[in-house]
């Protein structure tokens, strides 16, 4: 899906481009099982308890194999994950010169041949690390097999892990937790295998390079209908479904008393005692504070690291050192997210020398999202600060400028967007992340998405989806903001 649609967009004249680019990104910006949740909500049978979903309501019989287990699940993670395909293979594309395709042309090859023996392989490269990130994200992902696997006891090693910590079993933990992070050695030893393979595959040269779109004719009204209901289907229908179910006791019954607002603002519901609307619930506020500041200090310490990690990846490029840190600094992002969790609740469940326990405690959440979302602004900075020359330092080193003052002075306002970048980055994929924390957030230290799960585990589908939802606005302000001040976006020059 990402391959086709970045072809699509980047070797073709399709219309609306831009807000296209735009909105086949926001998938990703979403929390992970937000697709889960609207699935069961329109899927849901009588097998789990609570209210069925709207289309068993409507009167269709719903069998178990579309409810819940592994077509569901593979369903919901590639409509999350195809943005990070469509983004790998949009920049890759872009540099690969239009020059190749047209002389396949002229030597008689049609554009299903181009594509087949020119484009797809030079986009190997992409193409295998577009396998291993979705991979890694998919094996460690929690809430998407939890909330659609669960039923039917259809187990990952994800949700395998969590219930061997509710269960207290640390052993089994520990040893669920191993295999995960030894996937995640595997997948960076094939990273590094692929970044060595790069060099077989160059497409820029110190030659002019050509972007020439071919001209769809007859197929751009089409073209432009089919992308524009995809993204429909992907985006505002699986949102539509969660809103509405916020405004309805029993979803998918559409009659005048079964609408209601009391899962907003009612003091206390009537489908369960006690439990109040989310706008009325006192600790919403509070557990929607812990998650920004979890999120928001995980990503400040993030960006400080990512800098000077890629600081010193540009400036000891070719020394051993280098390189090393290259490799270990994008560790975190290809292991499992509820493996490396396990594996800090593990290392500090209890005190070790003079380090006390911080199991229960706001500290290692934030420990744990800053090593995790390392890798985001680590890349983010080793591209910039590719970028720039060794000038700047050299003069305020002959000036008699400390590595100190060189770095507040000069690197950091040099490099300050892409900073910026890397830390907002950051603090929205930590505002969503479940997988990371459901095994560290104990009772009083909450956060948005922990509280949506246990909504559902309690049948209060309609308050899980109201969570799911204010994380998504909380991410799509701080997306429209960023993009007001830094004057980009994730997709730029995807559409253009």
């Amino acid at each position: 899906m990402g391959y086709i649609l970045a072809w699509i967009f980047t070797r073709t004249d399709l219309r609306f481009k831009k807000v296209f680019s735009t909105l086949a990104v926001v998938p990703f910006m979403l929390p992970s099982w937000s697709y889960a949740a609207a699935w069961i909500t329109l899927f849901k049978n009588r097998k789990m308890a609570g209210a069925p979903g709207i289309l068993e309501v409507m009167g269709f019989t719903i069998p178990n194999y579309m409810a819940y287990g592994a077509i569901p699940i593979i369903i919901c993670l590639t409509m999350h994950f195809f943005p990070l395909s469509f983004l790998l293979f949009g920049n890759a594309f872009q540099r690969i010169d239009s020059q190749m395709e047209e002389s396949a042309q002229l030597l008689g090859a049609n554009r299903f041949q181009t594509a087949v023996h020119i484009l797809l392989p030079v986009m190997r490269p992409a193409i295998m690390s577009s396998i291993l990130l979705t991979f890694a994200r998919s094996v460690g992902t929690f809430g998407t097999p939890y909330t659609l696997g669960r039923p039917v006891k259809f187990n990952t090693l994800s949700t395998s892990l969590y219930f061997t910590h509710q269960s207290g079993e640390p052993g089994v933990m520990a040893v669920i937790a191993l295999a995960m992070l030894l996937i995640g050695g595997l997948l960076v030893a094939m990273d590094v295998y692929v970044l060595r393979e790069y060099k077989r595959y160059v497409t820029m040269s110190g030659k002019g390079q050509m972007s020439r779109p071919s001209a769809l004719g007859k197929a751009q009204i089409p073209m432009n209908i089919l992308v524009g209901l995809f993204l429909f289907f992907v985006i505002f229908v699986p949102l539509g479904i969660l809103a509405l179910s916020t405004f309805m006791i029993t979803p998918g019954w559409f009659v005048k008393d079964n609408f209601t607002l009391q899962f907003w603002f009612a003091k206390e519901t009537t489908i369960r005692e006690a439990v109040p609307g989310l706008l009325r619930d006192p600790h919403l506020l509070t557990i929607a504070w812990t998650s920004v500041k979890v999120a928001g200090i995980g990503a400040l310490i993030c960006g400080t690291l990512g800098t000077l990690v890629g600081y010193a990846v540009v400036r000891l490029q070719q020394a051993r050192l280098g390189k090393f840190l290259r490799h270990l600094s994008f560790l975190p992002y290809l292991v499992p997210g509820i493996g490396f969790g396990a594996a800090y609740l593990v290392l500090f469940a209890t005190g070790r020398g003079p380090i006390p326990a911080l199991y229960g405690t706001l500290l290692l959440m934030i420990l744990a999202m800053s090593v995790m979302y390392l890798p985001l602004t680590t890349r983010a900075s080793i591209s910039s600060m590719a970028q720039m020359g060794t000038e700047p330092e050299e003069a305020a080193m002959i000036l008699g400028a400390k590595w100190s003052t060189r770095m507040w002075r000069i690197v950091i306002p040099i490099q300050k967007k892409s900073l910026f970048s890397g830390i907002l980055l950051a603090f929205i994929q930590g505002m969503k992340e479940l997988s990371l924390v459901i095994m560290l957030a104990v009772p009083g230290l909450e956060v948005l998405t922990t509280l949506s799960i246990r909504y559902t585990d309690n049948a209060l589908m309609q308050m899980s989806n109201g969570v799911i939802l204010i994380i998504a606005l909380i991410t799509f302000l701080l997306t429209v903001i960023s993009q007001h001040f830094m004057k980009t976006n994730l997709a730029q020059g995807i559409g253009g």
